[in-house]
């Protein structure tokens, strides 16, 4: 029998960067049993970010008028666990809360700091992928990239956090219709998606395509607006270095694929801004409104 090495040389490398992270649980009824998790720390030993792991909509179901008291106590809760985090998980977690607690340290490998909280989110709460079908018909889902890139902004610059997930209204023949734009700020309207090689390519473009052709709409329809806002697609894509590991093959036909989306955004006279990660991507949101100011 003859061995053979597998050729790993078509694969990407696997992430470098390492980060500790843990869920921080709630007993809504102190002592009942019943644990919910609802939200994740994470800290690198020099950044440190954390999220909550239950949803607007999700909070409203669960907890009615309650629901916002609800959510400043969770709020709360996240904070303190965030301080614990930020002394290396180090000692005893006390929230100062009745039935709030926090998991064993657990390490993450991934992109960035947000991608490891995601992972996180996504391994400990059930409650995070409630409403995903409600989510997914407004264009968004629980770990697209604008998300991500929202909580990359609350550390380069939290005044703009808030222009993440806008729904802005527009006029169509007569009918006022509100279409959601994943950045949008007086002076920027930009949409946000991912663009990788491989079996979801594809996908990813047929994504890319349609976020383009929603900011065409925003820009025919802007009489509502009032502002006259610059238009982009951000894309998120391998590092130049990953993309060059790539089977020639792969390496072509994404590369093809980039080139169709910068056509389409240059017969717009939109731009194409591309990124290797959410923070990449905050970083040069946050440089396109000072130019724009």
């Amino acid at each position: 029998m003859i061995e053979q090495e597998t050729d790993f040389t078509g694969f990407p490398d696997l992430p470098s960067y390492h980060a500790d992270w843990a869920a921080v649980y709630m007993e809504p009824i102190v002592q009942s049993g019943e644990r919910l998790t609802i939200g994740v720390v994470a800290t690198d030993g020099n950044e440190l970010a954390g999220q909550l792991a239950i949803s607007e909509k999700a909070m409203e179901c669960l907890y009615g008028e309650a629901a916002p008291g609800m959510r400043a106590m969770m709020e709360l809760a996240l904070q303190r666990a965030l301080e614990f985090a930020g002394s290396g998980f180090n000692g005893v977690f006390s929230s100062g809360i009745h039935g709030v607690s926090i998991s064993k340290r657990r390490e993450g490998i991934g992109e960035d700091l947000d991608d490891i909280i995601l992972q996180g989110v996504s391994l400990t709460s059930s409650l995070c992928d409630l409403h995903a079908d409600g989510v997914a018909v407004n264009g968004y889902d629980r770990t697209s990239y604008w998300q991500r890139m929202r909580v990359a902004m609350a550390r380069v610059n939290p005044g703009l956090a808030r222009n993440f997930g806008q729904h802005v209204p527009v006029i169509i023949k007569g009918a006022e219709i509100s279409l959601p734009c994943d950045y949008f700020s007086s002076a920027l309207a930009v949409n946000i998606c991912g663009m990788l090689p491989g079996a979801r390519q594809s996908n990813l473009f047929d994504i890319a395509s349609s976020r383009i052709t929603r900011l065409e709409q925003l820009k025919r329809h802007d009489s509502l607006i009032g502002h006259d806002q610059k238009a982009s697609l951000l894309l998120v894509t391998p590092s130049e270095l990953q993309i060059a590991s790539l089977k020639a093959s792969s390496r072509k036909s994404f590369n093809e694929k980039i080139l169709l989306l910068q056509d389409m955004v240059e017969d717009l006279h939109f731009n194409l801004i591309q990124v290797s990660s959410p923070t990449e991507g905050a970083k040069s949101l946050d440089n396109l409104e000072k130019s724009a100011a």
